[in-house]
Parts: structure tokens; C-alpha cells; sequence
């Protein structure tokens, strides 16, 4: 005869819990205690949105356990969709972009695993549309390749995998002339003019040669 769940127990974070989690990659976790007939109790750390929720809709007790838990790791499920579904309706996520975020909520390794699967399907999210959008939107703000490639890498993204990338994402003299438009919005320096402007380029990722060329013809111009 299987265990019986006889009463159940909440602990939900306090001041101290959430100061220390500021130190962690993960939020602090609630925590929901199933009372067995039998036995020592068992103590589930969930994310304090689960808890909350299945606090709301606890079984009838007693019930078996694996009745309990099923129904614990359901609203687990169901929450972490729903957190994803609101995390890109404020904008799109690269896959592991998402996945770190609802992991360091504390959504269990298969209800993020499920949670991505439906978001694929439905086409809530896609890596590819993301990256294009997010390249588009750096390079209006002046960023490089470089730069931009670093940032996409730290999301868990690779946009060598995009169809035409790089050649029809950064044309060279695209490249030059955005990094063209950033020097002339920017004060020549008086000592040592050249290595300050390119490092300052570089800085805002774009590479070596193409920095290079933009402040040679921006210190020509200014020499006129």
C-alpha cells in the first residue's frame, strides 16, 4: 500500500532568504512540506509562485503521495509556461536566454524542458528571429560586430548559425559607414588623436581595420 499525504506546510521566503539569494544565481525558494501517515515528511523546494498556487488548490486529504506530488509538479509545469508566455510578451529571448532565466526562478529541469518545447511550437520563441532583431537594433545604436557577437554569445546565442551571416548582417562598408557617423559626433582628442578614436571604436566592437579607416578619414577631413 503506497504512502498517505495527511496535512501539508508552507515556508515562503523571508528578508534574510532574499538578501542571500543576492549573492546567488537563484532566487530564493518556497518551500511546501508534505505530512506523511507514515514516515518523516518530505520537503520540496519549489519556486513561491508554485507554492502559493498549490496552497490554493491543495488535495482533498489524506491522498496518496504520488497523487500529491503529481499534482505539485503540474502546477509547476503550468507556471513555468506561464512565465515564459509573459517573459516573451515583453520581448523575444534566445532559447538559453530563457531557459537561465526560469532556471534561476527554480522551474524544475523538465517543466523548462516542456515549457520551451510548447513556446517552440507555437512560435513564441525562436532563437533566429531573436538574434536578427537584436542585431538590427544594436547596430542602430552604433554598435560592431564585435560587440555585438560578445553580447549574443553571453544570451546563449550564436549567430553564425543564421543564413547569410555575416556577409548580409555587416557589409564592410556598411561597418565603415556606421563607425563614419560615431566620429562625427565626437570630438577629436588633442594628443595621440588616432590610437584614442580607434581604440574607441573598438571599444564599440567594430573590428581593427575597419576603425582604422574610419578615423584616417576622419583626421583628414579635420586637417582641411
Amino acid at each position: 500500500m503506497g504512502r498517505s499525504v495527511t496535512g501539508f506546510s508552507y515556508r515562503y521566503p523571508d528578508k534574510v532568504d532574499r538578501a542571500a539569494a543576492q549573492y546567488r544565481s537563484k532566487k530564493p525558494q518556497a518551500h511546501v512540506v508534505f505530512e506523511l501517515e507514515q514516515g518523516d515528511p518530505l520537503d520540496f523546494s519549489v519556486p513561491p509562485c508554485v507554492a502559493r498556487a498549490f496552497e490554493k488548490e491543495e488535495p482533498i486529504l489524506p491522498v496518496a503521495y504520488e497523487s500529491a506530488r503529481d499534482a505539485l509538479l503540474a502546477v509547476d509545469a503550468r507556471l513555468c509556461f506561464a512565465t515564459l508566455v509573459e517573459m516573451l510578451s515583453r520581448r523575444d529571448h534566445a532559447e538559453q536566454e530563457a531557459r537561465d532565466k526560469l532556471r534561476a526562478i527554480g522551474f524544475r529541469t523538465a517543466s523548462i524542458d516542456e515549457a520551451v518545447q510548447r513556446a517552440r511550437g507555437a512560435r513564441f520563441l525562436d532563437t533566429d528571429r531573436f538574434m536578427r532583431y537584436f542585431i538590427d537594433e544594436r547596430k542602430r545604436r552604433g554598435w560592431g560586430r564585435r560587440k555585438i557577437e560578445l553580447e549574443l554569445a553571453r544570451k546563449g546565442a550564436d549567430p553564425t548559425t543564421l543564413l547569410g551571416y555575416p556577409e548580409d548582417f555587416f557589409p564592410v562598408d556598411d561597418e565603415l559607414s556606421r563607425a563614419r557617423s560615431l566620429l562625427a559626433k565626437k570630438r577629436i582628442p588633442e594628443g595621440r588623436a588616432f590610437e584614442k578614436l580607434v581604440r574607441f571604436l573598438m571599444g564599440k566592437g567594430f573590428p581593427y581595420g575597419v576603425a582604422a579607416d574610419a578615423v584616417k578619414e576622419r583626421l583628414a577631413q579635420s586637417e582641411v
